[in-house]
């Protein structure tokens, strides 16, 4: 059963569309609030209770013998993993306003573009920091080795390229509602 985009978009369609926006909005609000709960809690629960194996695994630090990770490194890692992690959490923030904005019906605000670029600059901090922050927990974890060396482990994946990209089509989506609200207040002061 397919339905063709001008039967969707019709004006007797519309009822059923705006109450869809607002429904997903809704979730998507809620959503934002506890994956941001989550990450919150996760990050903590990460560093103070995973064995050391899977630390060090999930540093690209495998195969090297190494000291227990002491509270202190554990501490330190969970400061500097906690810098993306805090970008997302309040890009989150923003954009949770905005679906809420939406739920009210209440689409083409200053608030809601503000609250999709605040979103997009987040994404963007946070997967720019990602490598950079993956080389200093590498750093600093490779203090626990016995190893001479110390050891610097830099990731780029598809994951970074595609919250890249996830990030500017956020940005343009928020620059095409912040133009589509300039002109629908034009034509406002027209009528």
């Amino acid at each position: 059963m397919s339905v063709s985009l001008s039967s969707e978009l019709s004006p007797s369609a519309r009822p059923a569309r705006l109450e869809r926006i607002r429904a997903v909005s809704r979730v998507l609000a809620y959503a934002c609030t506890g994956i941001s709960f989550v990450l919150a809690v996760g990050l903590p629960a990460y560093w103070l209770a995973s064995p050391d194996e899977a630390i060090l695994r999930d540093a690209g630090l495998t195969g090297i013998a190494f000291h227990p990770i002491g509270w202190l490194v554990r501490l330190m890692s969970l400061v500097v993993s906690a810098l993306p992690l805090g970008c997302l959490i309040w890009g989150l923030s923003r954009v949770r306003r905005a679906f809420t904005s939406f739920a009210a019906g209440r689409f083409f605000t200053a608030a809601n573009v503000a609250g999709l670029r605040d979103l997009a600059i987040a994404m963007l901090l946070s997967t720019l920091l990602k490598p950079v922050i993956g080389a200093l927990l590498s750093i600093l974890l490779s203090w626990q080795t016995y190893a001479q060396g110390k050891s610097i482990v830099i990731v780029l994946g598809s994951d970074t390229l595609l919250a890249l990209l996830f990030a500017g089509l956020v940005a343009v989506t928020a620059w095409v509602m912040a133009e589509a609200s300039a002109i629908a207040d034009e034509h406002a002061q027209f009528v």
